[in-house]
């Protein structure tokens, strides 16, 4: 029926940034790429990142780009795909893609299609700056209309989930059921290169992937996007389903750590457990973890059983801080009895556990960043093996975003966890760089032979938590010379 070229961006971080952003292998990206598949068409996937994750260049007067740039991509465009469509997973990669896409229409004369989270709620910009096509929401369905739209000779306006210029109203996409979609098409992405790395959202011992189970958030935080571009739906796929892939995933790549990154796995706990039966009773040795967050509200411990004897050995929760009045600011419900309950069983079932904390919000105070440094003390204690200290710096679009928007830069470059454009970041640097030195110094106390172990880890590169992962990546800056290190750094 045709071909179509799909282009995931390098890495783009500031220089020496431990704290910023992270590779991952694009899921999102490799899901339309199977769905093309699926409807006839033959797919040409360039990974900027997977081609060449350990080449870095500066990129700007603060940042580094890593992977393939611009000209490199240019380079292996085909010159008879129907249609480029471009990923765009952030605002850090926001220029980068624009400018990618505005290059290949002048060189390449080619219709050009965006889609991607950061896409959903700021597609206008690219569209008004001369990008063809924008995919909004979910992007299998939608894209795949507008392909065939365009095939047919049509201009691609009126599709469901699909912007382009001159069209007065957007309507919504539909969404296909979630066992109708495809495996992602893990064989167009160059996974060796990601495991070089030793570098994942999450942590991993062996050859790890990521695996979407559902899509969406019922919850509505006010610094994230989600919620608005799952318009509060949360969908899954079935158990069955779910250990169809984990089945995929394990025989045919030889995976064994599966880094589970929906917004909320454990949204629906009955499904959940169900998943864990599954995999017990297929007889699956596998690590599993979920790096992105899982809802106190969701928890118990029986579920928390299920999931430790399915092979789950890290678990993310996400306080965000110890100020109650700073957690109704962002919409952040925590039941801090409950959460203090279930990091004691992951204890006493060894799996590591990891908190994650914003500070920086507009509206915090001494008194409550004094509230998470208690928080943080007692999670210590009870025996949370890691923490990790975020600095505020809203997704465009989300509801928190509009105190900044104007002090955003133009091309959105640096809105990460690292936010330098903020005027006052070195205050927050700073208060970060305390908590975790307080972090640091009560692990000593109350865990003094984690030390070992963590040391341990990092010298093998087989990480049991984030912050391993952390330090090895400073290390990699301060010693690039290191055989297999991953440096954030211009070479």
């Amino acid at each position: 029926m045709g071909i179509v070229q799909l282009i995931s961006p390098p890495l783009i971080a500031y220089q020496n940034d431990i704290f910023g952003m992270i590779p991952s292998p694009p899921i999102g990206l490799a899901s339309i790429a199977a769905f093309s598949r699926k409807n006839g068409f033959d797919v040409d996937l360039i990974d900027s990142f997977g081609a060449d994750p350990f080449r870095t260049k500066k990129y700007g007067r603060q940042f580094v780009i890593i992977g393939l740039d611009i000209e490199d991509i240019l380079s292996n465009i085909k010159l008879n795909a129907d249609v480029i469509g471009i990923s765009v997973h952030s605002a850090m990669v926001a220029k980068f893609c624009m400018d990618l896409g505005l290059k290949i229409k002048e060189n390449y004369h080619k219709p050009v299609v965006v889609g991607g989270p950061h896409i959903s709620l700021n597609y206008e910009q690219f569209i008004n700056a001369g990008i063809d096509y924008a995919v909004i929401g979910e992007g299998e369905l939608p894209f795949i209309q507008l392909v065939t739209d365009l095939q047919g000779g049509g201009s691609g306006k009126n599709i469901p989930g699909v912007a382009t210029l001159g069209q007065s109203r957007i309507q919504n996409g539909d969404v296909l059921e979630m066992d109708d979609l495809p495996m992602p098409a893990w064989d167009l992405i160059p996974l060796k290169n990601y495991w070089k790395t030793k570098i994942n959202h999450s942590p991993f011992q062996g050859r790890f992937i990521p695996m979407i189970s559902s899509r969406g958030c019922p919850f509505k935080c006010s610094f994230c996007t989600t919620p608005l571009t799952s318009r509060g739906r949360w969908r899954a796929y079935s158990a069955d389903r779910v250990l169809k892939e984990i089945k995929f995933l394990h025989d045919v790549h030889g995976v064994v750590d599966i880094a589970i990154q929906d917004d909320n796995f454990s949204a629906n706990p009955k499904r959940t457990k169900e998943i864990c039966e599954l995999i017990v009773k297929e007889g699956l040795n596998l690590r599993l973890s979920l790096p992105s967050g899982v809802r106190l509200e969701t928890l118990s411990e029986d579920l928390l059983n299920a999931m430790r004897k399915a092979g789950l050995t890290y678990l993310s929760l996400s306080p965000e801080s110890g100020s109650k009045r700073i957690r109704q600011l962002m919409r952040k419900t925590l039941d801090e009895n409950k959460f203090y309950r279930i990091q004691k069983h992951c204890k006493l079932l060894n799996i590591k556990i990891g908190i994650c904390f914003i500070i920086g919000n507009p509206e915090e105070r001494m008194a409550d960043i004094l509230q998470t440094a208690k928080m943080i003390a007692k999670t210590i204690y009870l025996g949370a093996d890691d923490i990790s200290i975020f600095i505020f710096s809203p997704l465009p679009g989300a509801p928190l975003a509009k105190t900044f928007e104007k002090k955003f830069p133009k091309d959105l470059l640096g809105l990460c966890w690292t936010p330098k454009w903020r005027e006052d970041y070195k205050k927050w640097a700073v208060v970060r760089y305390l908590l975790y030195a307080e972090y640091a110094i009560l692990k000593i106390i109350f865990q003094p032979f984690s030390i070992w172990q963590h040391i341990k880890n990092v010298v093998k590169r087989e990480f049991e938590t984030k912050g391993e992962m952390g330090i090895a990546r400073l290390l990699a800056n301060r010693f690039s010379s290191a055989k297999g290190s991953w440096p954030v750094k211009p070479r």
